[in-house]
């Protein structure tokens, strides 16, 4: 076999094999080191050298160049664009596609109003618990809820012996002091026979009888009923008895019983216009002096209570016009005028009730319900008024575009008064006979902007 052979690599060829097979990785390296020292130093913005001064340059140019074909006159002040500034448009035919529409400033009349929430309610007056003004039973029911009835009309009658042993006494009293009279008169003819004494006796007798009628009688007027006793001087006692039980009694009544009424009979009757809105005691009930029968109320007037604030009430008086617009009742605003305001704050909401009456004679507006309204509480003549359209903003400042002549317009800033639904004030800025846009002064407002972005 032949021997074999080893090649010995001298130590100076290992190095430069190694340094040439390194190259690639340390190149690759190197230049990652860069990119990252570039990246750190740009803040990976990556701008080429002179890239900032060309950027600069360009919104430059962009910020000088205005693509709007409107002009900006008397300059614009950015700490104070809105005043003084005046927009022109470039032709009539451009300014008529912007439908602008202008409006001729006149003095007006200006209302100061109020506003607040409020609620309906009967009037405390027209309604009411009706009772019966002496206890017994319930014998015959006239009108039923729902019912309209006039005043003094008879609602029920009660079954009362209070009323029938007043109606007795008084028959009593009349009839005594009818005889007692014809003694007295008989005496005095015959005063030059009969003793004086007795003649004094006749007279006490007849005026004692005199003054328990008229006490007899003040009984039955307090139960309601309406007496004239001159009225039963030329009738029976029979007749008397009659008419005294017919007292106040409906003839429908009167027919039905046939001579045989009761002289226990009390008619309760209506105090005042309105109608049954409950019937509490039904045929046979007992009732009390001091228990209701039914509750009459008059809806044809209603009373409007407003709750204001404090703040707000400073001003409303007794006397002063207000319109109020009821929930669920449509094309119906009421109106009146203002007859009490409360002296206190409700202890709950802390807020002042306000009372007015109004008319309600077809029935429309119902008690318990609820709106909003308003209460006039100052007027100005001659007040420089314009709809809230024609207002801009701008930095917290009001102005209004006022035109100058057929194609320009001036930014006027003004200084804002009372506000009144969808009308503003103007104290101060604008004159009358002055012409300000209406519709579109939002479109110029824009323009405006745009200039002061350009500058």
């Amino acid at each position: 076999m032949e021997p074999i052979t080893t090649v010995k690599k001298s130590k100076a060829l290992e190095v430069m094999y190694f340094v040439f097979e390194s190259i690639p990785t340390l190149l690759v390296s190197a230049g990652l080191l860069g990119i990252g020292y570039w990246g750190a130093t740009t803040e990976w913005t990556f701008k080429f050298p002179g890239s900032a001064e060309v950027e600069a340059k360009s919104q430059e140019e962009a910020k000088g160049l205005d693509s709007s074909l409107w002009k900006a006159e008397s300059g614009i002040e950015k700490s104070n664009p809105y005043e003084k500034a005046t927009l022109t448009a470039p032709s009539k035919e451009l300014l008529d596609l912007s439908e602008l529409e202008f409006l001729a400033v006149k003095p007006q009349t200006l209302v100061r109003t109020i506003s607040g929430t409020g609620y309906i309610e009967f009037d405390s007056q027209r309604k009411g618990s009706i009772c019966s003004k002496a206890p017994g039973v319930v014998a015959y029911i006239l009108k039923k809820q729902g019912d309209k009835v006039l005043k003094g009309e008879t609602i029920a009658l009660i079954d009362s012996p209070d009323v029938g042993k007043a109606k007795t006494d008084l028959m009593q009293s009349l009839v005594l002091k009818d005889n007692r009279k014809k003694s007295l008169e008989r005496g005095q003819l015959a005063a030059s026979v009969l003793p004086e004494r007795q003649i004094r006796d006749l007279e006490m007798a007849f005026r004692e009888i005199e003054i328990k009628s008229l006490a007899d009688l003040q009984a039955l007027v307090n139960f309601g009923f309406k007496i004239e006793p001159a009225d039963y001087k030329t009738l029976s006692d029979a007749d008397v008895f009659k008419k005294i039980c017919e007292i106040g009694i409906p003839e429908s009544i009167i027919k039905e019983y046939k001579g045989s009424l009761s002289a226990n009979l009390l008619p309760l009757k209506a105090p005042f216009d309105g109608q049954i809105i409950t019937v509490i005691k039904g045929m046979g009930e007992s009732v009390g002096a001091a228990d209701a029968q039914c509750v009459l109320a008059d809806s044809s007037k209603l009373v409007l209570m407003f709750n204001l604030p404090l703040d707000a009430v400073q001003v409303v008086k007794v006397g002063q016009d207000f319109r109020f617009k009821a929930e669920l009742v449509e094309d119906q605003i009421i109106t009146g005028k203002i007859d009490w305001v409360s002296p206190e704050l409700d202890d709950k909401t802390h807020t002042v009730k306000v009372r007015a009456s109004f008319a309600n004679p077809d029935g429309k507006i119902r008690p318990n319900t609820f709106g909003k309204g308003d209460i006039q509480v100052g007027k100005q003549e001659k007040a420089i008024i314009v709809p809230d359209s024609c207002i801009q903003y701008m930095s917290n400042k009001s102005f209004v575009f006022v035109r100058l002549n057929d194609l320009s317009f001036q930014a006027r800033a003004v200084e804002l008064g009372i506000r009144n639904g969808d009308k503003i004030q103007i104290l101060k800025g604008l004159s009358a006979g002055e012409t300000v846009v209406f519709t579109g002064s939002n479109m110029l407002r824009a323009e405006l902007l745009s200039k002061i972005e350009v500058q």
